[in-house]
């Protein structure tokens, strides 16, 4: 088999480590109402659209009970809308801080492109959050072909397997068995199965991991072990076909996947 694209996710996959910028803005977003909402809450539905994600939290049990304990009502659709326009406003004005390529990305995209294998973006961001993100990451060389939204999909995002295909078609690629997904959530494996695509968990820096890299390397050696295997077995659960440690592990394993099977060892 010949793999002839990659298609990456943005936040905690290929910049920002740790995945933190979401973070920060559904936090605040919601603390503006005064709802505290925590981490984990956030990161399980971590990879899909914003809106949906707004109306995943809002609809949470604890949640629930604190609006209606603080308001006497239920939360409305009007209350989602409006936490979601403060949600987008917090996170515009701070995704400048969190577009740093995650390691291993440049020597990534210097392979992909020395290899003329084609890559592009799905994505939960909506496309006034890719044209502020956009930029900063090509100044860093990393210019994605395609960058596929739920907008372009009718609303349709992960985990169904729309954007991913409408990111190979206008890659023209009619074969998805031939195209790598990577991403940094159980939403990223699940689109990528949904759509036939090989798909590639990554464990430093991701959403499972949740931690910024600051914070990973003040860990001991057996604190990262640990953690480690924790998201290698959550990857696994959902039947991820690659575990990578690193992005910069990628390479190998596009090498590994293209040499004849007469050639393994």
């Amino acid at each position: 088999m010949t793999i002839q694209a990659v298609i990456f996710d943005w936040a905690g996959t290929t910049i920002d480590y740790g995945s933190r910028a979401p973070i920060v803005a559904f936090q605040k977003a919601f603390e503006n109402v005064g709802i505290k909402i925590s981490e984990a809450e956030i990161r399980q539905d971590m990879g899909l659209d914003k809106y949906t994600h707004i109306h995943k939290i809002i609809n949470l049990p604890a949640v629930q009970n604190d609006w209606q304990a603080r308001f006497q009502v239920l939360p409305t659709s009007d209350d989602c809308d409006r936490i979601y326009l403060d949600f987008k406003d917090i996170l515009l004005a701070s995704l400048t801080d969190f577009a740093q390529l995650k390691p291993g990305m440049t020597a990534t995209i210097d392979y992909m492109n020395a290899n003329q294998i084609a890559y592009g973006t799905t994505t939960g961001y909506d496309a006034e959050m890719l044209a502020i993100v956009l930029p900063i990451a090509a100044n860093q060389g990393y210019r994605p072909t395609v960058n596929i939204t739920s907008e372009q999909t009718n609303g349709i995002g992960r985990p169904a397997p729309a954007m991913l295909e409408l990111a190979c078609d206008q890659l023209e690629i009619k074969d998805y068995t031939t195209v790598l997904k990577v991403g940094d959530s159980i939403n990223d494996i699940l689109e990528g199965q949904n759509a036939d695509a090989i798909t590639v968990g990554l464990i430093d820096g991701s959403n499972l991991m949740g931690l910024s890299q600051t914070e990973f390397e003040a860990l001991t050696t057996a604190e990262q072990t640990e953690l480690r295997m924790k998201i290698t077995a959550q990857y696994e659960a959902v039947g991820a076909d690659h575990i990578l440690q690193s992005m910069a592990d990628l390479p190998a394993l596009i090498d590994m996947i293209n040499q004849p099977v007469t050639d393994r060892h």
